[in-house]
């Protein structure tokens, strides 16, 4: 708090909030605000004897007296005291917490209660949301425009594309159904298998391979040049088998039959049913069809001579797609990332109902967490129209607004300095 001048003579705290007003001797009135440990007000009586304060009914006026019976009043219209920079974005020491916390609880079971609006936690679950999101969808979008685009059949392609950008045309609502009811209970017995996929899956695709190699040609050649991937879709499906199957072995052999035990007694971390973990997948499904049509689009207009000429010195069709056409479309293939971040960042009812809302700071990906968006429309039906819980949700959807054009624009830069340096190509 500021402190005074002189001597505090009078306190008087309000009756409506956690606001108090001091006086001192030389006639200055402190109006402070007890949570978030700011002054708001400093006004000077012209008495500067002052003896005695106290606040109008409804918190908009302080009367002051000093020892001759005189009165000084001044009017105050401050509705939002609770609400300051530190209070927003800073760690604030609330009444009962043990040490200072970014905390959002906006309402209460008791007419005591004191909100807590920190927006901090909000944004870091936009953040962690958007994160494990990017992380399960940018390299499966990615990969699958490179073969789509340089290895698959026309005639297959004229299929897959299609179908993948219906994807895109599927409501959140529908997935994030489908995530909190449906796969949130299918994934949480089988989450060491999981783990144990990006391990199993190249492996066994892998070994698939070089037994392809094994073929004879004749055999090898009854089949058109792209369509060789869909001999893949069995090995795919069991590698996930054997990749479940040897989550269960590890779980029983090295996790004493429960992993989520497992979780918390050796890292400290507790498994929630809606996590952080069912968001990313299934947000990642509303994702990938946005990266795969754009980044597919980028690579697929790369110019022809330059495959042609990368061909004719000698090049193999995979030191063509990663040495020639993925340079020259990455400027497309920014842009299909940044536009999926955008989508990420604004998505709400995958949020909404595949997380369990908790507005708590922490990277574990089997807790989970509450976005901005998401916040918005939970609270914003409740929100008293004009208060400062409806102003503070305004606040958070202009917030949410600044972070999706910030990154636009950024991504517009650099996507414009890729296209500059390789436009001559």
């Amino acid at each position: 708090f500021a402190p005074h001048a002189g001597a505090v003579v009078g306190m008087m705290a309000s009756k409506r909030d956690k606001s108090f007003a001091t006086a001192d001797g030389t006639g200055h009135v402190n109006i402070s605000y007890g949570t978030s440990g700011k002054t708001l007000l400093r006004v000077k009586s012209d008495a500067p004897g002052l003896v005695a304060l106290t606040f109008a009914p409804k918190n908009d006026a302080v009367l002051a007296a000093d020892g001759k019976g005189k009165l000084a009043q001044w009017t105050v219209d401050n509705p939002h005291p609770e609400i300051t920079l530190k209070t927003l974005f800073g760690k604030v020491w609330y009444e009962g917490y043990s040490q200072p916390a970014w905390v959002w609880q906006s309402t209460g079971g008791t007419d005591d209660f004191e909100s807590k609006m920190s927006l901090t936690p909000l944004i870091f679950g936009t953040l962690k949301g958007t994160l494990y999101a990017l992380l399960f969808a940018v390299p499966m979008a990615l990969l699958a425009a490179l073969y789509v685009s340089e290895f698959m059949h026309p005639s297959v392609k004229a299929y897959v594309k299609p179908v993948v950008e219906i994807m895109a045309a599927l409501p959140s609502v529908v997935l994030g159904f489908l995530a909190g009811l449906w796969l949130a209970p299918v994934l949480e017995p089988i989450v060491p298998g999981l783990f144990l996929m990006p391990l199993v899956l190249p492996v066994a695709i892998l070994a698939a391979y070089c037994l392809w190699r094994l073929v004879p040609l004749r055999v090898r050649g009854r089949f058109k040049t792209g369509t060789e991937a869909f001999l893949l879709i069995p090995v795919v499906l069991g590698g996930v088998w054997l990749a479940l199957a040897a989550g269960g072995l590890v779980e029983t052999v090295l996790m004493q039959g429960n992993y989520r035990g497992w979780v918390l007694s050796a890292l400290g971390l507790t498994y929630d049913q809606r996590n952080s973990l069912v968001v990313g997948v299934a947000m990642g499904f509303a994702v990938i069809p946005i990266i795969f049509t754009i980044a597919e689009d980028s690579l697929a207009n790369v110019p022809g001579h330059l495959r042609a000429g990368s061909l004719a010195l000698g090049a193999t069709r995979w030191q063509t797609a990663l040495r020639i056409v993925l340079p020259t479309g990455s400027p497309g293939i920014f842009s299909a990332i940044m536009i999926g971040l955008g989508r990420a960042v604004g998505e709400t009812m995958i949020v909404l109902m595949a997380t369990g809302n908790t507005p708590i700071m922490d990277w574990n990906m089997f807790s989970g967490f509450r976005a901005m968006s998401a916040n918005i429309a939970v609270e914003l039906p409740e929100a008293p129209d004009g208060g400062t819980l409806y102003r503070v949700l305004f606040l958070s959807a202009f917030l949410l607004f600044c972070m999706t054009f910030l990154l636009n624009t950024a991504a517009e830069m650099v996507r414009l300095k890729l296209r500059k340096k390789y436009r001559y190509l």
